[in-house]
């Protein structure tokens, strides 16, 4: 059997379609003698008689109908193909995953989302809310395309970008003695009951050293693995604390007053990606909303949200 062609079936379809080989040139956008010798080349193709030919009109023998079925099953899916291609192009079809600590995405992170969905519709947003080690985890094995977290990570199955070197700010509650000082130092807070995070976080000992290191002791009353849950602490008057500015933020609508600190003390967002997969479009447009968002919150923070972003698309692994 002679090879077939996707011309040919393409002529055999569109005379099919049309019952004419002037309504096929036309649906082809092709001379009438181009369509006649592509539809004899067909049929020498697969050796059997396809048209009863009745003056101008071809009337499809039993084989052709059942040979049109499967010609037809695969134009619709190269059709399929081609809408689903453009669905994509215009992000109208789609999923994003994304896996982030708790300190975005109490506040922050869905309105993000909703910024990035509503410039992309049609596309759906999964968000997983887990420990920075856990996010980490699930980047590395490609379950969620992007991740959230605040912890410095070497594997060699992620890529790491710096988000932003954040200051961490200080959290007073409502009508504190300190609340109309603009900046907080260590020896403003001697004696305080003090809301402590959790000894698994690294950023407690860098806190912990910065009061050492003032000779300042604190009223060491509750620690909690989670900022949100010490600022709830706080509000509720059981102390003060530093978080990182994202959740102090969050929060300040509610009666929190949040308040700079010196010395800087540094709480670092890291974006991250599975290593060994090249990053969607879709995943860097969702990268670069999240960006955005940040930088315009930290314009409009007063001071509070104080970061230091990289380069665009650096990498930090090591």
């Amino acid at each position: 059997m002679a090879k077939l062609s996707h011309r040919q079936a393409e002529a055999f379809r569109a005379v099919m379609i049309a019952g004419t080989i002037t309504g096929a040139a036309e649906i082809l956008c092709v001379s009438q003698p181009a369509v006649s010798r592509l539809l004899a080349d067909f049929e020498d193709a697969v050796q059997l008689r396809l048209f009863e030919r009745h003056k101008k009109r071809l009337t499809p023998t039993p084989e052709a109908l059942i040979l049109f079925e499967e010609v037809e099953k695969s134009f619709v899916g190269i059709e399929k193909l081609a809408r689903t291609a453009d669905e994509l192009r215009g992000y109208h079809r789609g999923s994003l995953r994304i896996a982030a600590m708790p300190a975005v995405s109490i506040g922050f992170l869905p309105n993000v989302v909703q910024n990035f969905i509503s410039d992309h519709r049609g596309v759906s947003v999964t968000l997983q809310v887990r420990s920075s080690q856990q996010v980490a985890d699930w980047i590395a094995t490609q379950h969620y395309d992007v991740g959230i977290v605040a912890t410095n990570v070497s594997d060699p199955a992620l890529e790491v970008q710096l988000l932003a070197d954040c200051r961490m700010v200080c959290a007073l509650p409502v009508g504190h003695r300190l609340a109309d000082q603009s900046v907080i130092t260590p020896e403003d807070l001697r004696d305080e009951p003090f809301i402590s995070l959790g000894t698994e976080q690294s950023v407690r000992y860098k806190i912990d050293e910065v009061f050492n290191r003032a000779e300042v002791s604190r009223q060491l009353i509750v620690d909690t693995q989670l900022c949100y849950v010490a600022c709830s602490f706080v509000l509720a008057g059981s102390g003060v604390t530093l978080v990182d500015p994202l959740t102090a933020l969050h929060f300040a609508p509610q009666g929190l007053v949040v308040k700079r600190f010196e010395p800087r003390i540094s709480f670092v967002f890291n974006v991250l990606y599975p290593g060994q997969r090249a990053k969607s479009q879709m995943t860097l447009d969702f990268t670069d909303t999240l960006r955005f968002k940040l930088a315009q919150l930290a314009e409009s923070s007063s001071g509070l949200l104080d970061f230091e972003a990289p380069p665009h698309d650096q990498d930090v692994r090591t």
